[in-house]
């Protein structure tokens, strides 16, 4: 049964044919223009009547194209295309009978400027070149004999004919060089495309991987800081470090690819500005440094913005300054100044280290550059903190620069335009829920961390049950009760987004669902909402993450009970 919408004998339209016609769209004024333009000026020496004929006809075949939607079939562009070049070009013809040589002439001229423009136009589709050209071919081809007609030696027209050869060949030689060029340009998008892809996929890859170990790594070293294990700390510590580098591979790789975002949310920058300055005090201490505080009392209280982001900022500034300064003071001024825009407020770190040059300066904010070769031997460090720094602070309205003077120490100063908003009642804590009698089930692909996992939640847990994939955790779910299900989501055979829809459709509310990723965007979260999780903690876990994720999927009004065997 034949569709309505494409009658017997229609084809689909090529792109190549599609993008033509959506050129020419664009072009539609400037095709008009041009003729009005050349009818004024062939008016005093063709005769006006001649012109505004042809000038007419022109403009009416444009409109009749303009209002040609949705065509299909590849024959109309092309008898289209050419139907316009057989009534432009015809102009040309018109010349030598009204004007002799001089209007030969400029029928010659008219001829050519119309195949560059074709050339150009129509780089895209080889059929669309062709039916487009060819008329002006023809009428090239035609002008040794009406230079004949009018009185030309045959020499003359035998030149002109060469001519008007040697033209057609250069349009020609054009429409492939600009074929070739689009052609290579295309290629190369697509292999820079695809050489991101490529990287964005592997840096991926490699955070999956990372993950794993320092996931296990963490659970480890706090099980033995329970049971007293001396080292337990520094081994947390270094998990911490490597968690810490690897999320800022992972802002700088979103930052390149253009998906890193930031959210707008009412919360206490005052309060996050003091808390941030009274968690570096310990070190400021701990290095012999004074930590000093400037103009706190000029911040706002409440406003929107990203406090996740600005903490993430201040904290890069406050460790580069801490890095950098062997004594003296580390110190945060505050400034704030309205604009139309709502509020621009200045956070300036500054230190009394060694201070750098306007050539170190430059370096800072270079990917994987720092001022100087030996200090990533000396301090270690991805050299991205500053870079990721800068570009939060843009995608918030703001900046960050940086001033310094060798001996005397440098200022970052991180400027963000922030809404004054109003006052938000504080969450109340969830509930410690009693686990007295609780079975969980995790389901993960990684050995490592199912075994990371039961180490942490064992000692909060009647059972813990692991399993491998979404399909296994279904199914060990409609073999006997659980009170929780802990899902990663990237799993073969079945994911974890599609196990906890399972999961919620054959166990109702009832059944807890968190979710363990690394994947940690807004998008990820929302997709695990719309699943029916309870509850997202980011990978690598920390047994208060995962505590605290466990306590608000079980609010103080519904605590687990004992599920009988």
């Amino acid at each position: 049964m034949r569709s309505r919408a494409h009658p017997a004998g229609n084809h689909e339209l090529p792109e190549s044919l599609r993008q033509v016609l959506v050129a020419r769209r664009k072009q539609f004024w400037f095709r008009v223009g041009t003729n009005l333009l050349i009818a004024l000026a062939f008016g005093p020496i063709s005769g006006w009547a001649v012109c505004a004929l042809w000038a007419g006809g022109y403009v009416g075949l444009q409109l009749f194209e303009q209002r040609l939607k949705n065509v299909t079939s590849p024959a109309v562009v092309l008898t289209l295309l050419a139907l316009n070049s057989i009534v432009f070009g015809g102009f040309a013809v018109w010349g030598p009978f009204h004007d002799g040589p001089w209007g030969l002439a400029g029928g010659v001229a008219l001829l050519v400027g119309a195949l560059l423009n074709t050339a150009l136009s129509n780089h895209g589709s080889k059929a669309a070149f062709a039916a487009a050209s060819a008329p002006f071919g023809v009428y090239l081809a035609a002008m040794p004999a009406l230079a004949l007609h009018i009185g030309a030696e045959p020499r003359h027209a035998v030149l002109l004919l060469l001519a008007g050869g040697l033209i057609f060949l250069m349009t020609l030689l054009i429409w492939r060089s600009s074929v070739e060029a689009l052609a290579a340009e295309s290629r190369a998008r697509e292999q820079a495309e695809a050489a991101h892809a490529a990287k964005s996929a592997y840096v991926a890859a490699v955070s999956h991987e990372l993950r794993t170990p320092i996931s296990a790594i963490l659970a480890g070293a706090k099980g033995g800081e329970a049971a007293g294990g001396r080292d337990s700390q520094l081994i947390l510590d270094a998990a911490r470090m490597m968690r810490a580098l690897l999320d800022d591979l992972l802002d700088h790789a979103k930052l390149e690819a253009g998906r890193m975002s930031v959210e707008v949310i009412a919360f206490d920058l005052r309060r996050l500005v003091l808390d941030t300055v009274r968690f570096w005090r310990p070190e400021a201490k701990g290095r012999g440094l004074r930590l000093s505080l400037q103009g706190a009392h000029a911040l706002p209280q409440w406003v929107s913005g990203d406090p996740i982001r600005i903490r993430q900022v201040l904290n890069n500034l406050f460790s580069n300054a801490m890095k950098f300064t062997d004594e003296g003071t580390v110190g945060l001024r505050i400034a704030c100044e309205e604009t139309d825009g709502g509020l621009r407020v200045d956070l300036t770190v500054t230190d009394t280290g060694a201070g750098m040059t306007a050539e170190q300066v430059e370096r800072l904010f270079r990917p994987f550059g720092q001022a100087e070769t030996s200090i990533a031997r000396t301090h270690g460090g991805t050299g991205l903190g500053l870079v990721i720094s800068r570009e939060l602070a843009r995608l918030m309205g703001g900046d960050v620069t940086v001033t310094s003077t060798p001996g005397k120490g440098s200022s970052f100063r991180v400027s963000l335009l922030v809404r004054p908003t109003a006052p938000v009642e504080a969450a109340e804590e969830p509930a410690q829920p009693d686990t007295a009698g609780l079975r969980i089930l995790v389901a993960d692909d990684h050995d490592v961390n199912r075994r990371a996992f039961s180490l942490l939640l064992t000692p909060i847990a009647d059972q813990v049950v692991c399993v491998a994939d979404g399909e296994e955790a279904v199914g060990a779910a409609a073999r006997e009760a659980f009170d929780l299900v802990l899902l990663d989501l990237n799993m073969p055979r079945m994911d974890g987004l599609e196990a906890a829809r399972r999961l919620r459709a054959a166990h109702g509310t009832g059944l807890k669902l968190i979710a363990l990723t690394g994947s940690t965007s807004e998008k990820d979260v929302q997709a695990c909402r719309e699943a029916g999780m309870d509850g997202f903690v980011g990978k690598p876990v920390e047994a208060h993450a995962l505590i605290a994720a466990i306590a608000e999927a079980f609010d103080a009004g519904e605590q687990p009970e004992a599920v009988a065997a």
